[in-house]
C-alpha cells in the first residue's frame, strides 16, 4: 500500500469517527441552557421519540439514576499522611530453657528392719506403705542407691538425677 493510499484510508476512518460522534451528539436530547447539569430526567421525559427505530429510555426519577452514579464516584484525592509507624519492638533476647529436673520424692520415711545383714527400708507413698531394699526400682523410675550415713539416695532414672531422703537415725 502506498503512502497516498494509506493516508486516504486513515482520513476516511477519521471522517467516519467524526460523523458518528456528531450523529450520537444530535441523537441525544438537548437541554436548555438554564437547566444544564441540574436536572437530566425532565428533558429526557419531554423529548419526543424519534423515528430511528431505537426505543427511548426514560429514567423514572433522578433518584433511580443515583445508585449508578454513586458507584462511579471515587475519591480521587483521599486524605494522606506522611506518618511512618515506628518499627516493631525487637524480639526478647533468647533465654535458654532450664534443663529438666527430677520431680520431688513421692515417699516419706517410716522405718527400717535389719535381719541377717540385710536392711529393709519402709517408706510411705501417700498413705500406702512400701518396703524396699538397696538397688530396687520403685514405680519404674526411682532406684534406691546403697544407704550412706542414714540418708536414702534415690536416682530418678529418666534424667539420672539424685534426690535424698533423711531417715532421722
Amino acid at each position: 500500500m502506498s503512502e497516498t493510499q494509506r493516508r486516504r484510508v486513515l482520513f476516511a476512518v477519521l471522517a467516519g469517527a467524526v460523523a458518528w460522534s456528531i450523529w450520537l451528539a444530535l441523537d441525544e436530547p438537548a437541554t436548555e441552557a438554564g437547566d444544564a447539569g441540574l436536572e437530566l430526567a425532565e428533558p429526557v421525559a419531554r423529548a419526543r421519540p424519534r423515528a430511528t427505530g431505537r426505543p427511548v429510555i426514560v429514567p423514572a426519577s433522578p433518584q433511580a439514576a443515583a445508585p449508578r452514579l454513586a458507584l462511579s464516584r471515587a475519591n480521587l484525592f483521599p486524605e494522606q499522611t506522611w506518618f511512618v509507624p515506628p518499627p516493631p519492638p525487637p524480639p526478647p533476647p533468647y533465654v535458654p530453657l532450664p534443663p529438666p529436673q527430677a520431680p520431688a520424692l513421692p515417699f516419706s520415711y517410716m522405718g527400717r528392719w535389719q535381719e541377717a545383714g540385710h536392711t529393709t527400708w519402709y517408706l510411705a507413698r501417700g498413705t500406702v506403705p512400701v518396703s524396699v531394699h538397696a538397688g530396687q526400682v520403685l514405680d519404674g523410675v526411682w532406684r534406691l542407691e546403697p544407704v550412706v550415713d542414714g540418708i536414702l539416695n534415690f536416682t530418678y532414672l529418666p534424667l539420672n538425677q539424685t534426690r535424698s531422703l533423711r531417715t532421722g537415725d
